[in-house]
């Protein structure tokens, strides 16, 4: 069972893990059908934050019992203990807040919830800054204790150091937040639970048992103030679970239970496995103070590889590798049997054989062991007891420690086998290529129309996924047709390496205004103004959703992703419903008497007033973001184009034709100022664009640079592609083959 949690923590970290959810995987995940009364469900969230912090508080008191000498020098046996737990908080700890990446998508990105809920997020990913989220934080601890496992993903999941019940409860946070419509009342009720057990209580004992830790508890708490922030997380926490439950109390008295209950029922879900976790951390960590804890879970750990090689070597009449073969028979023979043998010397790790001539250089275990591996050998020889002795029971348990120890090692794993699956099954492989069915989907404005509103939600029905890979598939293609033949002011044909595009796009912006002031353009009749204005708000009620991806915690704080969060941030008016660009878009269209439908509505994509060919390019956003790993770099180069577009030009022409018509300028007037070349979105985005490729010959080695800067190319000319029957035709031909690069400068862009 706990392997199934490592692999399914794997399969949530991926953008594209509902294609590789499994009916076996839904079984494990959290009932739906919990109801409550919405007129006590703030009184009883409140009895329970109560509860769940006085919990954390006496749990963390509980854990120092099981760090030895606290209050002395620091020792061996205390620095271990720390390292166990640091190690078995880092699947939570490394994408704490996480569960929160997909509560926003363009069909709700104006909503009240969503912008409180994205406020909060944007807290943990610590918007605006490279390397900023809450999982660099506990990178930074774990580094300290030099623990190596600090990223994430197939290494993490298959660390012999990490016990598999650790993998339970953020493995299922995380396929919960990749299900946000079934799930969004769950997890904000699990989150307002987790932000007031604030630092889990095993790490804020830990912390508190060694030195080099205790000045980042505070960074560590997710119910405190994160740097930048305006209010701490519980606050935060408290402001998207109110604003989800006023929205949800509308017309029908059981939409309002179920948004009640499902908070309740997230939260109590939510401090019952962290009680539950905690419990069996606090077991296992207690039991990894007896002296045969260690060296038994490294021969369990180590069996798989150490049975095919000791066939030679005798142990008390049965060959070595029959041992190594039989563990899961338990501890006591083979220990039992190991400490009589010549190999060791109890109480003398200095005269054993085990730790001297067979791991010296010229020895046949030579390098076998880490230095970590020879501590606890050491540890477990010096403190073996005199033949006949009675082994002590594990502190705090009156248990029988090896009868203790059989039981837990089914939560161990075997070196290499979660890796092993993992590398055999193709999971949590970033870039992947899904299993594509939709090959030729239509381009037609109605085929796009139609795609419109299953597009603007974050889960995939049947057939979706599919069609949005294909589609953007054939737009690119078509985005590639003749590319060096146009002239239209595109991207030079090679990247500048020493200069970067800072100066291309100085040039471009220039050539913006001096259009504008050569402009003789006649301004366009009230009647003209208003029918524009209305066709774009299928693109415009989505601003931002070409990054929508870039919410997704491994991406949002990375080097060159998070000048795509925090420009997917500024769209969305930074949490400020004032600054929230589809608002004062819908604003503008109220000036204008046109009162949209909701965006994610049936209403709104059967409008009869919005014509076909409107909803081509937004469809084309909604289905490139779908993909932020795989087409990195071709939303690198849409991303330019789009905050570039209007920049001293387009913008300011649009200024004069609304001016005119007595209509407000704000939605313009905003993007004029926030899209500039100098500190803005366009800047943010050559800027991103340079930290890729800059970064890409380390990650994927010489030669990429040319493949990726072509396709950043592509996605630029994406924005307006050539049409014509050729460039279909071409489109067509093209989208019948990816380029077999294409996964591994996906992967590259992490």
């Amino acid at each position: 069972m706990s392997s199934r949690y490592r692999t399914l923590y794997l399969r949530a970290l991926s953008p594209d893990a509902l294609s590789r959810l499994t009916p076996q995987d839904v079984q494990v995940l959290p009932a739906t059908d919990a109801y409550g009364d919405p007129e006590s469900a703030e009184e009883e969230l409140s009895a329970l934050t109560e509860e769940a912090t006085r919990w954390s508080a006496a749990e963390a008191d509980r854990f120092t019992d099981v760090f030895p000498a606290v209050a002395g020098p620091a020792t061996d046996e205390r620095e271990e203990a720390v390292r166990r737990v640091l190690r078995n908080c880092a699947p939570f700890a490394l994408s704490a807040g996480a569960w929160l990446q997909w509560l926003s998508s363009p069909g709700n990105s104006e909503t009240e919830p969503v912008l409180r809920s994205l406020t909060l997020y944007a807290t943990d990913v610590g918007v605006g800054m490279p390397l900023s989220d809450r999982g660099t934080d506990y990178r930074e601890l774990l580094r300290r204790h030099g623990v190596a496992e600090e990223q994430p993903g197939v290494r993490l999941a298959g660390s012999e150091y990490i016990d598999g019940f650790s993998f339970r409860l953020p493995a299922l946070l995380l396929m919960m937040s990749r299900l946000p419509d079934t799930y969004r009342s769950q997890l904000l009720g699990a989150d307002l639970c987790l932000r007031h057990v604030g630092v889990l209580p095993p790490l804020a004992s830990a912390l508190r048992a060694s030195d080099a830790s205790k000045d980042v508890t505070g960074a560590l708490d997710l119910g405190g103030l994160r740097p930048g922030a305006r209010s701490t997380g519980r606050v935060l926490s408290w402001a998207a679970v109110r604003a989800h439950l006023a929205a949800e109390a509308g017309p029908g008295p059981a939409r309002a239970d179920n948004a009640a209950g499902r908070v309740l029922a997230g939260f109590r879900w939510a401090l019952q496995e962290v009680r539950a976790w905690s419990e069996r951390l606090y077991r296992e960590t207690a039991l990894s103070l007896h002296p045969d804890y260690g060296v038994w879970r490294l021969i369990h750990t180590r069996a798989r590889q150490a049975a095919v090689y000791h066939s030679g070597f005798r142990l008390e009449g049965r060959p070595l590798s029959e041992w190594f073969a039989d563990v899961d028979a338990g501890p006591t023979p083979f220990l039992a049997a190991l400490a009589r043998s010549r190999l060791v010397r109890p109480g003398k790790p200095e005269n054993s054989p085990l730790l001297g001539r067979l791991i010296g250089p010229k020895g046949p275990m030579f390098r076998i062991f880490t230095e970590e591996d020879l501590a606890v050998l050491r540890r477990w020889i010096r403190l073996l007891p005199e033949p006949g002795s009675v082994l002590h029971p594990v502190p705090g348990t009156g248990d029988d420690p090896h009868d203790e120890l059989h039981r837990v090692q089914a939560d161990w794993p075997a070196q290499g086998s979660v890796a092993t699956r993992v590398a055999a099954d193709g999971t949590a492989q970033p870039g992947r290529q899904p299993a594509v069915t939709a090959r030729r989907p239509s381009l037609t404005p109605r085929t796009a129309r139609a795609a419109y509103l299953p597009l603007l939600s974050r889960s995939d029905a049947p057939g979706v996924r599919d069609f949005a890979y294909a589609y953007a598939t054939r737009w690119l293609a078509r985005s590639r047709y003749a590319m060096n033949r146009a002239s239209n002011g595109g991207l030079p044909v090679s990247w500048d390496r020493d200069n970067g595009l800072r100066a291309w796009l100085a040039r471009a912006h220039d050539q913006h205004a001096e259009g504008f002031e050569a402009s003789q353009v006649a301004l366009p009749s009230r009647a003209e103004l208003v029918d524009s204005t209305l066709q774009l708000a299928p693109l415009i009620m989505i601003d931002g959703g070409w990054l929508q991806g870039f919410t997704d915690y491994r991406l949002a704080s990375s080097r060159v992703g998070h000048f795509l969060f925090r420009t997917y941030w500024d769209e969305l008016g930074n949490g400020e419903r004032d600054l929230n660009h589809p608002r004062i878009y819908r604003a503008l269209l109220r000036q204008m008497d046109i009162d949209l439908p909701p965006t994610a509505s049936p209403e709104f994509t059967t409008w009869s007033t919005l014509r076909d060919e409107s909803f081509a390019m937004p469809v084309f956003w909604l289905s490139v973001s779908r993909f932020p790993e795989e087409f990195m770099p071709e939303i690198l180069g849409l991303n330019l184009a789009m905050e570039l577009s209007g920049v001293g030009g387009s913008y300011r022409d649009a200024r004069v034709a609304l001016r005119h018509h007595g209509f407000s300028t704000q939605f313009v007037d905003l993007h004029n100022t926030i899209d500039n070349v100098a500190t803005g979105h366009s800047a943010w985005a050559a800027d991103a664009i340079d930290s890729y490729l800059a970064d890409l010959p380390a990650v994927s080695g010489p030669g990429g640079e040319a493949e990726a800067w072509e396709r950043i190319r592509i996605g630029h000319r994406s924005l307006n592609p050539p049409a014509g029957r050729s460039a279909v035709m071409y489109a067509a031909l093209r989208a019948r083959r990816r380029s077999p690069s294409a996964a591994r400068l996906a992967r590259a862009s992490l």
